[in-house]
């Protein structure tokens, strides 16, 4: 059959392949058969688009090894997006792969599963190479112009299909649920479209006069000089709501009850964001920059995209305008999602990610816990540069993302875990209420990290302004219908201030409002998304929702994509010079003993690594945060010694200055630059 009929061979091959892939997406193959019944054109559609893969074979004699080289990429798909839905909401777009580049399966399997994946990985390559060497082979004269033919017309299928699909809204182009895209329009057609669609379109009309006529709606920026200029700390706090909204569970306690005091007496409210259950890094870019993740690709991670060569308006470079610093923390390697490479782009100043943190906790599954980031936010707000002009009196912006509350959950008691909160429910399963027992206690620490932060800031008495909010919904198989308010792409922001700051009446935001209701409850309107949003969420607003929409794709094209007409051409956002830590990390001697070497110093961390003449020592061991040793290694008259904080996935995200080594001396001369 495939040497005679190839293409029908192939057209059931891709059925198959389908309803597997289907199948693992909706870890079920009962819904896999209703997601048949209730949409058989959609399933056939994703199906034509596999069999116009597989139609390449045609250009091979070797058609087994070409339907199984073809076949593989779209089965491994699968079975990686099956695995990521164990531990995240959120399913496998393109992204993903440069998100984690070859450490996705670091991320989300065991040690067991990636034994079992580099294995079945080895025999699939086994299998390629066998069939290539004694797979059967067409003989005679392949005709390669009726070939061709038959896959230009599957091409001209396919797009007319999809033309017909987007028309008849069997289909869709606008992926603003990611998860109920995948779930409607089917796997192969979601992760093909997160391939090929990235950006933002270029608006209808885009041009100079178009831009100049929006910009002249906005009001006019105001004059700030004489107002508070407070200092500003900003969490995005991980997989954080209150366990509280979520229905059928009973507690022995208040989980948050920080947030409970901050929701009574300080300004709080709803807050939409755009992820469920994942994708941290598209919320964060939402409150940092005003732009709306609605106008770009399915499944798209701007800092993975757009913003690692740009920059854009944001709330640092506005905070800027007016004589702030602006601080990153995040307790988490600096390299996830780039955001070392990213925050530049946004104006921070400095970045203080895990690998210069010291003596931190984590959770059961290797998360830092939260508390570790008073300190660091502390520090943030002592900082001084005398380059960049940073004093004791300078105003901060601090940015803080955390990570204790990411998942797993787990399903089971975990030996030696106290749980402050104890968690019942006659609506769940008990190993449903394990896992929400022990992210509710996740919670609980994390709503006392603001606790004592709260307290910290208080006790320091300079004019602070603190806002917290939870990035999405924990992956932890709950959904609209289980939440009191009835909306899984919610959570919600609380604030705090000791300046009398006034309470204001409960509003909902889009996560791409946040930032801008911020700076206008400081009487601060620097910015051409700010005046936007803030003119929408006034109380008195003028712009309708569809003007609104349009102009933020407007201006976020414009500034990302365009020809910057609202700057007069210009890119009005010079990227930051950001230094990563907060503390330096500084050699004062270094001790030659034997074999080793020993680097004493300040700002040192577990990520610290000795490097000599620019090569990493294979042995190097944290003593304390001052002192480091390399078991093994020489060390030479007149060589240049540094230290380097290392990321996990060993990339160096910073290092000391550099130092001659003296051994007469026993002590080192820094080198000049």
């Amino acid at each position: 059959m495939i040497e005679n009929h190839p293409i029908l061979f192939c057209a059931v091959l891709a059925i198959i392949e389908n309803f597997a892939i289907e199948s693992m997406s909706r870890r079920s193959v009962l819904k896999c058969l209703k997601y048949i019944a209730k949409s058989p054109h959609v399933f056939i559609y994703n199906a034509l688009i596999i069999l116009l893969t597989l139609s390449i074979c045609l250009l091979f004699r070797r058609r087994v090894f070409g339907i199984v080289l073809l076949s593989a990429p779209w089965l491994i798909c699968g079975l990686i997006n099956n695995v990521v839905l164990s531990y995240r909401v959120t399913p496998l777009g393109a992204i993903d792969f440069q998100i984690v580049k070859m450490s996705l399966i670091l991320v989300y399997l065991t040690k067991t599963q990636r034994i079992l994946l580099y294995c079945s990985v080895g025999l699939l390559a086994v299998a390629i190479v066998v069939l290539w060497i004694v797979g059967p082979k067409i003989s005679g004269k392949l005709s390669y112009g009726k070939n061709v033919a038959s896959i230009a017309g599957l091409v001209i299928c396919v797009l007319i299909a999809t033309n017909l699909g987007l028309n008849f809204k069997a289909l869709s182009s606008d992926f603003g649920n990611i998860v109920g895209a995948y779930n409607d329009y089917g796997f192969v057609y979601c992760f093909s479209s997160s391939v090929i669609d990235t950006g933002i379109d270029k608006p209808s009309g885009y041009s100079g006069t178009t831009v100049s006529e929006e910009l002249d709606r906005l009001p006019a920026e105001k004059d700030a000089s004489a107002l508070l200029k407070p200092d500003i700390i900003l969490i995005q706090l991980e997989s954080f709501i209150d366990p509280k909204t979520i229905k059928g569970l009973n507690f022995s306690d208040d989980p948050a009850p920080v947030h409970t005091y901050l929701r009574e007496n300080f300004t709080t409210g709803k807050l939409d964001v755009p992820s469920f259950g994942g994708g941290t890094a598209n919320t964060e870019f939402e409150v940092l920059t005003g732009i709306s993740l609605d106008y770009f690709g399915a499944g798209e991670y701007p800092y993975k995209t757009v913003m690692l060569e740009q920059t854009a308006e944001s709330i640092p470079f506005n905070l800027k305008k007016l004589g702030y610093s602006a601080h990153a923390i995040h307790d988490h390697t600096g390299n996830f999602y780039d955001r070392d490479k990213v925050y530049p782009h946004l104006g921070f100043d400095t970045f203080q990610s895990k690998e210069y943190m010291y003596g931190y906790d984590t959770t059961p599954y290797g998360w830092c816990k939260d508390k570790a980031l008073t300190g660091e936010i502390m520090t943030a707000l002592t900082y001084q540069d005398k380059e960049k002009g940073i004093t004791a009196d300078t105003p901060r912006f601090v940015w803080t993302v955390s990570v204790q509350g990411h998942g797993s959950y787990p399903t089971e008691p975990i030996a030696g875990t106290d749980n402050v909160i104890k968690v019942t429910s006659d609506k769940f399963t008990s190993s449903e209420v394990y896992a929400l027992q022990y992210y509710t206690n996740q919670v609980w620490e994390m709503d006392m990290f603001l606790g004592s932060l709260i307290s910290a800031v208080e006790n320091r008495g300079k004019p602070t302004l603190i806002i917290a909010y939870g990035d999405h919904l924990p992956a932890i198989g709950i959904d609209g219908d289980d939440l009191v308010n009835g909306d899984a792409y919610a959570t919600e922001y609380v604030t705090w201030n000791n300046f009398g700051l006034e309470k204001r009446e409960n509003k909902e935001l889009y996560s791409y409002q946040l930032s801008s209701q911020i700076l206008d409850s400081l009487g601060f309107n620097m910015g051409n998304l700010t005046r936007l949003h803030q003119m929408k969420i006034a109380d008195n607003n003028s712009i309708s929702d569809e003007q609104y929409q349009n102009d933020i794709q407007l201006f976020a094209y414009d500034m990302l994509y365009g020809d910057n007409f609202q700057f007069g051409g210009q890119k009005p956002y010079v990227p930051s010079a950001t230094k990563m830590g907060t503390v330096p990390v500084k050699i004062e001697t270094v001790k030659s003993m034997g074999t080793s070497v020993y680097v004493q110093g300040t700002g040192f961390t577990d990520k610290s690594k000795i490097f000599i003449n620019g090569v990493q020592c294979k042995n190097t061991v944290l003593l304390s945060q001052y002192s480091l040793m390399a078991s093994d290694t020489e060390v030479n008259d007149g060589d240049e010694i540094t230290v380097g904080q290392a990321s996990s996935k060993r990339e160096v995200l910073g290092y000391s200055e550099s130092v001659i080594y003296d051994s007469s001396q026993h002590y080192i001369e820094e080198t000049t630059e």
